[in-house]
């Protein structure tokens, strides 16, 4: 038998799996130099704060920072008011269940907006859509020709 066959650096080590591994690193170690320290943190934080890429977090990155967070308060101290998405006059305080149209409009729908059932006399319905409905009847014609027990 012969003797394994020697190098100067001893004898031959085929490489192992482990070798070619990736280094795995921490998901808080931002910069990737296998710590997680301080320098993490200020790396996140430039990238995170400084809003207007200068490389400097300052008092304008912050107010921009602000800007997105927080509402816009009104100019004249008073809250806004909401207007009616159909005609545009202000809302009350008593608006018909959150439709975003103020009471007149609700109680007057669009042909879209109204019932597809026709009365007795033969003329359409003139009540709104109820939002249970799957077909588009109101509440009334809604139990008469779905067939559901509201």
């Amino acid at each position: 038998m012969s003797p394994p066959s020697m190098t100067m650096a001893g004898p031959y080590r085929p490489p192992t799996v482990a070798h070619y591994r990736q280094q795995q690193y921490s998901s808080f170690d931002y910069n990737k130099d296998g710590k997680v320290n301080f320098q993490d943190v200020k790396a996140v934080a430039k990238n995170a704060l400084d809003r207007n890429n200068d490389g400097k977090i300052d008092i304008d990155d912050l107010h921009t920072l602000a800007d997105l967070v927080l509402p816009t308060p009104p100019k004249d101290g008073k809250p806004t008011k909401r207007a009616c998405v159909r005609c545009g006059k202000e809302l009350k305080k008593k608006s018909k269940y959150q439709t975003g149209v103020c009471v007149d409009c609700y109680r007057n729908p669009t042909d879209a907006e109204r019932c597809i059932a026709h009365t007795s006399s033969g003329d359409r319905c003139k009540r709104r859509i109820s939002d249970k409905s799957e077909k588009g009847y109101c509440g009334i014609h809604m139990r008469k020709f779905e067939g559901n027990s509201q």
